[in-house]
Order: C-alpha cells, then sequence, then structure tokens
C-alpha cells in the first residue's frame, strides 16, 4: 500500500478508537458525576494499546519478542498474586468473582500489557455491579506499586522499540497506531499516576480486611 493509504489508515484507527473511548468516559460522566470515570477511559486506552502491540508484535516478531516477554512474564506473576491474595483474603472479593469469573479472567489478560487496568475492576462504572469488585486497600496499593516497576521495564522499553522500529522502517500503520496510543498511555497514566499518589487514600484498611484479620487472629 501507499504512504498515503496508511497514513489514512493509521489516522482512522487512533480517531476512531479515540472517540469510541471518549463517547464511554462522556457516557459515564453523564450517568454518574460521583465516581472516577477517568477509569474507565484509561483502561479501555490500554486495552485498545494492548490490542494493538499484540498485532505489532506478531509482525515484528523477533525485534519484540525480548521486550514483550519480560513485561508478560513480570505482569502475569503481579497479576496472579494480587487476585490469588484477595480471592483468599477478602470475602466479598471471592463472592464477585464466583459470579463474575469470564470478566476477571478476560481483564486479568488485558493486564499483562499494564497491570494498571485492574482498577477498572473496582471503579463502579454506571453502578455496575461487573465494576464493584470490593478490592481492598492492599490490593489497590500493589497495584499502583506494581505499576511503577511495570513501567520502567515494559512501557518506556516498549516506547522506544517502537520509535525505533517507526525510524528505522517504511511507514506503516500498525507501528505507527502502536507507538501512538503508547504515547497517550505514557501521557495520561503519568496524570492517573498523579492522582493516585495526591488525591486517592488508601491508608485506612477496608472492613471486610479488618474483619478476616480478627478471624485469623482468633482462629491462631
Amino acid at each position: 500500500m501507499s504512504d498515503l493509504t496508511e497514513i489514512i489508515i493509521t489516522v482512522s484507527l487512533l480517531v476512531g478508537g479515540f472517540l469510541l473511548i471518549f463517547s464511554t468516559y462522556i457516557f459515564g460522566v453523564c450517568k454518574n458525576k460521583s465516581h472516577n470515570n477517568f477509569i474507565i477511559f484509561n483502561t479501555l486506552l490500554m486495552i485498545y494499546d494492548w490490542f494493538f502491540y499484540i498485532i505489532f508484535t506478531i509482525l515484528y516478531f523477533f525485534f519484540s519478542l525480548p521486550y514483550i516477554s519480560v513485561m508478560i512474564i513480570f505482569n502475569f506473576m503481579l497479576t496472579v498474586t494480587i487476585l490469588r491474595r484477595e480471592i483468599n483474603n477478602n470475602e466479598q472479593f471471592r463472592t464477585w468473582f464466583q459470579e463474575h469469573r469470564v470478566f476477571c479472567i478476560f481483564i486479568a489478560f488485558c493486564s499483562l500489557g499494564n497491570l494498571n487496568i485492574l482498577h477498572v475492576l473496582n471503579c463502579k462504572f454506571n453502578y455496575m455491579d461487573i465494576f464493584d469488585a470490593k478490592l481492598s486497600s492492599t490490593a489497590e496499593k500493589k497495584i499502583i506499586h506494581a505499576s511503577v516497576i511495570s513501567l520502567i521495564i515494559g512501557d518506556i522499553p516498549r516506547f522506544y522499540l517502537l520509535t525505533y522500529i517507526n525510524l528505522n522502517s517504511e511507514f506503516s500503520a500498525i507501528p505507527m497506531t502502536s507507538l501512538f496510543l503508547t504515547l497517550l498511555v505514557l501521557f495520561f497514566g503519568f496524570f492517573y499516576r498523579l492522582y493516585e499518589s495526591m488525591i486517592r487514600n488508601y491508608e485506612n484498611p477496608t472492613i471486610q480486611e479488618l474483619v478476616i484479620s480478627k478471624k485469623q487472629f482468633s482462629e491462631a
């Protein structure tokens, strides 16, 4: 295909995806202004980015394999650890997981690309039960801390790889779209981390955690 065709495809993918994501965000704001609807916006953006990076990895397998392997292994270990802890120690989350197992597995798969996606389980979007997993404060903290490490060993190297591929090869829609999406994820992720560190408060343990702690203490 010609460069003009590739440019049109790239712009269409970026603009179309962004409009769909932004429309979902506006829908959430109109339905419920009190909840943090930015989580759903950020999550959809990260999932869209992850989808294109998977395609990019298939097309440029030998270039991207070392980068994506490290990121996936690290995020997989953290995701499994966090969710297993919640299933074992958080009765409310365990009940929610039994009802929404497929959705949780899908989000866990998407979190292999970015751990911050796990926040969507607890965002209470549009008052829907599927987005009300009641993650404990400990799980929220672990996601925040682990996402910083994931940024260093996964997101930044991925951005470097995409930049290198785009600068040293012919213009192509998939690598360029993936590069712009990764840049947007890093940009919005930076402000989201500021929000998490400056506004949200995870210092007070949830009621469920206190109940479990007392129960475990009495059994000991």
